[in-house]
C-alpha cells in the first residue's frame, strides 16, 4: 500500500504544461552602434516601441515545461518586436519587427504559489532599416536578409497560474528579458542590444 501511494504521488508530481501568451514590453534605452563601409561610426541612444499588435506578426510567447515535483526543464520562444522611436536624419528607420525572437531553454521552480523561470539561449532576427538613405529589407531594398541567429539572450521571469476548468488555466508572466545581436544594414552592420520589461498573459494546458 505504501508503494502504491508513493507511485501515485510521483505521477502527480510529473507533468507537462504548455503556455501560449500575448503581451508587450517597455524597452529600456540602450546604445545602438552602426558601422558602414567608408562612413564614420554612428552611435545613438536608442529608444524603442514594441507595437505588440502590428504591423506584421504580433508579439507572442510560447513556453513548454516538463515538471518533476516543484522544478522543471523548459523551452521558450518569445517573438519580441522593436521600432526605433527617436530616429535621426541619418537613421531614418530602424526596426526589427519581423522578430527580435528569443529561443531559450532553462529551469523553472514553484514556490509560494508562484513560478520562477531562468532561461538563456539564442536570438533570431530579421531587420528592416534605412541608414544614410540606404535601405535594408524595405520594399525598395536591393539587398535582403533572412531570419538568422544573430546573438544571445536570456530571461528572468515570475509567473502565476489561475485555474479555470479542467486542464485549462490562465497564466500571467512578468519578465526581464535581455539580448544583444548584430544585424545587417546597407554597407555594414549594427550592434543592437535590448533590455525589456515584459508583461505576458495567456492560456495554459496541462498534460
Amino acid at each position: 500500500m505504501c508503494l502504491l501511494v508513493m507511485s501515485v504521488d510521483v505521477a502527480r508530481a510529473q507533468g507537462l504544461t504548455v503556455d501560449l501568451m500575448f503581451g508587450s514590453a517597455y524597452n529600456v534605452p540602450t546604445p545602438l552602434t552602426i558601422r558602414q563601409d567608408d562612413y564614420p561610426v554612428l552611435k545613438h541612444t536608442a529608444r524603442y516601441d514594441t507595437r505588440p499588435f502590428g504591423p506584421y506578426a504580433p508579439y507572442y510567447a510560447g513556453r513548454l515545461t516538463f515538471w518533476r515535483g516543484d522544478a522543471g526543464w523548459e523551452l521558450e520562444l518569445i517573438h519580441h518586436r522593436i521600432f526605433l522611436s527617436n530616429t535621426t536624419a541619418e537613421v531614418e528607420r530602424f526596426e526589427i519587427h519581423y522578430g527580435y525572437s528569443y529561443l531559450l531553454a532553462g529551469r523553472a521552480w514553484r514556490a509560494h504559489g508562484f513560478e520562477l523561470h531562468a532561461n538563456g539561449g539564442a536570438v533570431m532576427t530579421k531587420p528592416a532599416n534605412i541608414v544614410r538613405g540606404l535601405p535594408m529589407n524595405t520594399p525598395d531594398a536591393h539587398e535582403r536578409a533572412g531570419y538568422d541567429i544573430t546573438g544571445v539572450g536570456g530571461s528572468l521571469a515570475v509567473s502565476r497560474e489561475f485555474k479555470l476548468v479542467g486542464r485549462l488555466s490562465l497564466i500571467g508572466t512578468a519578465a526581464v528579458i535581455a539580448g544583444t545581436v548584430s544585424v545587417p544594414v546597407a554597407l555594414g552592420s549594427a550592434r543592437v542590444p535590448n533590455v525589456g520589461l515584459h508583461g505576458q498573459i495567456g492560456a495554459r494546458l496541462r498534460f
